[in-house]
């Protein structure tokens, strides 16, 4: 019988506060190890600090997971995360949390499980460790309860976040959380869809639900906007929390959309790009088993916009997407087309989907012409009103 703790109750994967605390703790014990795994210079004792809650003015503030000072200087910002993703510039504004003058001598460290590991190429004054990365020099501590602790850390991670494969099937989920098993399979699209040239990569969550998308987005040169692909559970993500196993999925949703960007407004979106774009690229693709279901639209302008397509000889279910409510939530427009993959699909031939639609999607941004550069509307007109909601229709 291994003489190591189970951490099974202690450390829930659903629980950041208990991880973030267990770790503080660790690093309070065996400072020496905590400089070398951070690449802390600074001489002195160290404080480590949870939460350290600073104002930011109009009545927000940031509040990063671990702080860590030295002689009253905060040498190291660490944020930890399990499932959860990173807020909207959070990295950026945790950066902007230290004084201006001491950041270059500061680490900042965002902390991710191997398995399903942040992207952080946005955020250039952050390096990206794993927890297996930080805990296991622990393992070597000369404090006996800090060695067995980091030793059972590192098992217990290994046996509560499986590793999945080309050969995991998207539905076949068993004895571990539902929401986990779909970060891994969208961390696997991320990790192996072949990125064609110009074209870039990203892992988010959708909304607060739960549910990541893979996203290879193709940026069009100098237009405000990019044609995006991407990959995710089917399923709505409240319909997802109400699952018992993964047998009721439906799939692997492939969406693609021409996104218009910077925007707080759907107003100005180019309906006719769109429909150049399908006719040129997407028609003659008869192996996509397009979903037929038309766009729902409620705002005139977004109506217009689905007839104006059909005037074009696009098909009924072109113009689904995320048009107005949208924009005012991540400054994005975006309406396209999608298709289902069969809940059987493995993760490698759904990989192999998402990058033959990238092709496409590289494709498309590199076309002749651009969008039409319109006005772009920062304000809604006086006395009209948006849909309220980022997904008006899906």
């Amino acid at each position: 019988m291994s003489s190591l703790p189970d951490l099974r109750f202690l450390l829930s994967i659903n629980s950041e506060n208990v991880w973030s605390d267990l770790l503080a703790t660790l690093m309070n014990a065996d400072q020496a190890i905590t400089r070398s795994v951070l690449g802390i210079e600074a001489v002195g004792p160290l404080q480590i600090r949870r939460e350290v809650s600073k104002s930011r003015g109009r009545k927000a503030s940031d509040r990063p997971d671990l702080v860590v000072e030295a002689n009253g200087q905060v040498v190291a910002v660490v944020e930890v995360k399990l499932l959860a993703g990173l807020g909207v510039e959070q990295l950026e504004r945790y950066y902007k949390y230290v004084a201006e003058e001491d950041r270059d001598d500061c680490q900042f460290v965002a902390v991710s499980l191997q398995r399903i590991r942040l992207d952080t190429t946005h955020a250039q004054n952050w390096q990206n460790l794993t927890w297996e990365e930080l805990i296991a020099p622990f393992a070597s501590s000369p404090v006996p309860w800090a060695a067995t602790t980091a030793t059972a850390w590192t098992s217990h991670i290994e046996s509560q976040v499986p590793e999945v494969d080309g050969d995991t099937v998207w539905n076949q989920i068993d004895g571990i959380d539902l929401y986990l098993a779909l970060r891994l399979r969208a961390a696997y699209m991320y990790d192996n869809v072949a990125l064609p040239g110009g074209s870039s990569k990203s892992i988010q969550e959708i909304g607060s639900g739960g549910l990541y998308v893979a996203i290879v987005d193709a940026p069009i040169p100098g237009s405000g906007y990019t044609v995006r692909w991407e990959a995710t559970e089917s399923l709505p993500t409240q319909d997802v929390g109400k699952l018992a196993g993964g047998s009721g999925l439906r799939g692997v949703d492939i969406r693609f959309f021409l996104v218009q960007q910077q925007v707080t407004s759907s107003k100005a979106y180019d309906w006719d790009y769109l429909a150049l774009l399908w006719q040129e690229y997407l028609a003659q693709e008869d192996w996509i088993p397009w979903r037929p279901h038309p766009p729902r639209k409620t705002l005139q302008w977004e109506k217009d916009g689905v007839a104006r397509l059909k005037e074009l000889g696009a098909p009924a279910f072109l113009g689904n997407g995320y048009g107005e409510g949208q924009a005012k939530l991540s400054g994005e427009v975006e309406f396209g087309a999608r298709f289902v993959l069969p809940p059987s699909t493995t993760l490698k031939e759904a990989a192999e989907v998402l990058s033959r639609v990238a092709v496409i999607g590289s494709r498309m941004a590199q076309h002749a012409t651009q969008p039409q550069a319109k006005e772009t509307v920062i304000a809604l007109i006086d006395g009209e009103s948006d849909s309220g909601n980022a997904g008006a229709d899906g």
